[in-house]
């Protein structure tokens, strides 16, 4: 299976390495290489993250690649990486089952 990285996930690997050579100068940066070896098993269908949809409507599954999470599907044989985001940032995806308000004072678990 081949892999191409979309437009905006290139700009993401990008944004971090600039992120983290401003913040640490002089560490070892090793985000594309893991990247790459994570994509390179996802194209092996060594497993598969959760189906998950994006709030632009775009049905994805994800990885974890702490600190960052790789959106990724598969399609004709590509498995096309479209986007790399940071896990502590808003979430970029839709809630699957809307949550039913609640009344005030209930306690939830």
């Amino acid at each position: 299976m081949k892999i191409r990285f979309a437009k905006q996930a290139a700009k993401d690997i990008e944004a971090a390495a600039v992120f983290w050579k401003e913040r640490r100068p002089g560490a070892r940066f090793t985000l594309v290489d893991d990247v790459i070896m994570l994509a390179e098993r996802l194209a092996r269908e060594e497993f598969d993250g959760p189906e998950q949809c994006l709030k632009t409507g775009l049905i994805v599954r994800s990885w974890p690649l702490p600190p960052y999470r790789l959106f990724y599907r598969r399609r004709d044989g590509v498995l096309e990486v479209m986007c790399i985001y940071h896990q502590s940032c808003r979430p970029i995806t839709q809630a699957s089952v809307p949550l039913a308000p609640r009344p005030r004072g209930e306690r939830v678990g």
